[in-house]
């Protein structure tokens, strides 16, 4: 690994620095999202300074042409913004992720993935340490540097009081996950490794990430065909077997789990249960901003502004006196709401184009790391559950990092279409 880097080092100073910025991007996450900004910028600088952009062949990239036309209509609803100076950066920065997941495709293919490899292990290294320091926090109420978490039944990790951690484990579990399959030869070693990574993603104690992460674990164990049916069955059955011990036997994640999720959703039904949580105001003070502002919305980073108005009173959803927030929680109806209708049209024929095409090479190629990212970007977008914001440095970071991936496994061997 290391005579790697350092033949790259000696024969291309600039592409060494742009893997080592890779390789670090799970440790810039759980620092600060000024790190992380400082260096997608700095990747991105070193990305345009390499390669010579062809813009007369941006218009046969057609995920490109979704992307830009997607910044297009963020643009308009910064135009039609009820706070234009609130939105600005938001907007305008937005065209960074663009850059940030095309240069993560150059990168990654670097020397026909020579580096890939190398970027996953630090990657790997890195998680396993988070991973180790959630169980301390668990078993003991407090990770390695004294964090610990304010609600019970969450854990926190490195992020202490920023109870995050679990949309990070998300965003990096199924390409580890990938990772260790092929890394470790040992097929009960990495399927150990896998399970541990499984069953920290449920001692989270996020709902949401959880499901995400069952979901796509079935769907990628589906599709997956290196693994004989049998145990892949019995992979999931130790997984789900081990989180209705943890639900049954742990008075904070049965409450958490059982109490305030499974029961109330049982016994009053989807839209009662909406109605009766904090979230259900939030859905439905966005989905009122967006019928009043169906053609652009309001512009990014408004939502907080608005809400709080009378006219989104609605004393049928409980929790309506605390309606406002920093973003809606659910990531269409904050599509909707801040850039309106047609920017979400083509939100969503962007991410089912970029499905369909990834899953295309896919059938191809059967590489693992494609299925991985288009599993992240599946559950990520299509599971009905509340979300992150998708225009956050943190969150939507770590999904263009994603992104990255299938833009890599997904094109033509060679060179991207855009590029000289």
């Amino acid at each position: 690994m290391f005579t790697e880097l350092n033949k790259l080092r000696k024969n291309n100073l600039n592409n060494f620095y742009s893997i080592i910025i890779i390789s670090c991007f799970p440790l810039f996450f759980l620092f600060s999202s000024l790190l992380t900004n400082l260096f997608t910028v700095i990747l991105i600088f070193l990305f345009l300074s390499e390669i010579k952009l062809k813009p007369k062949n941006i218009i046969k990239d057609k995920i490109m042409l979704l992307l830009i036309l997607f910044w297009f209509f963020i643009l308009i609803s910064l135009f039609t913004s009820i706070y234009f100076e609130n939105s600005f950066s938001r907007s305008v920065g937005f065209l960074r992720f663009i850059f940030f997941s095309y240069a993560l495709a150059y990168y990654f293919k670097l020397n026909n993935f020579r580096y890939f490899k190398i970027i996953l292990l630090i990657w790997f290294f890195i998680f396993f340490i988070t991973s180790t320091d959630l169980l301390i926090e668990y078993f003991f109420g407090h990770n390695l540097l004294g964090n610990s978490s304010y609600m019970p039944g969450r854990l926190s990790g490195f992020l202490g009081d920023e109870l995050k951690i679990g949309n990070y484990y998300l965003g990096f579990y199924f390409l580890i996950l990938v990772f260790s399959i092929q890394f470790f030869k040992n097929q009960l070693l990495s399927f150990s490794i896998i399970i541990f990574f499984s069953l920290i993603a449920i001692l989270i104690g996020e709902r949401s990430n959880s499901i995400k992460i069952i979901l796509g674990l079935f769907i990628f164990l589906t599709f997956y065909e290196k693994i004989i049916t049998r145990y892949k069955i019995m992979f999931l059955g130790i997984i789900i077997s081990c989180a209705l011990i943890l639900i049954n036997f742990n008075t904070d994640f049965k409450n958490r789990y059982k109490a305030q999720f499974y029961n109330p959703l049982k016994t009053e039904g989807i839209y009662n249960y909406i109605k009766g949580i904090p979230y259900g105001a939030h859905f439905s003070t966005a989905y009122e901003i967006f019928k009043q502002n169906p053609i652009s919305g309001i512009g990014l980073k408004n939502f907080y502004f608005e809400c709080g108005k009378d006219k989104y009173i609605d004393k049928e959803f409980a929790w309506n006196h605390s309606r406002c927030s920093t973003h809606p929680h659910q990531l269409h109806l904050e599509i909707l709401s801040h850039i309106g209708i047609f920017g979400y049209l083509v939100f969503i024929y962007l991410f089912f184009y970029s499905i369909y095409f990834g899953y295309k090479n896919y059938l191809k190629n059967k590489n693992p790391y494609l299925l991985a990212s288009l599993v992240f970007i599946f559950v990520s977008i299509f599971t009905p559950v509340p979300s992150g914001s998708f225009f956050t440095t943190y969150g939507a970071t770590i999904f263009w990092l994603n992104f990255g991936v299938l833009l890599a496994f997904s094109s033509k061997q060679g060179k991207l279409k855009y590029i000289q």
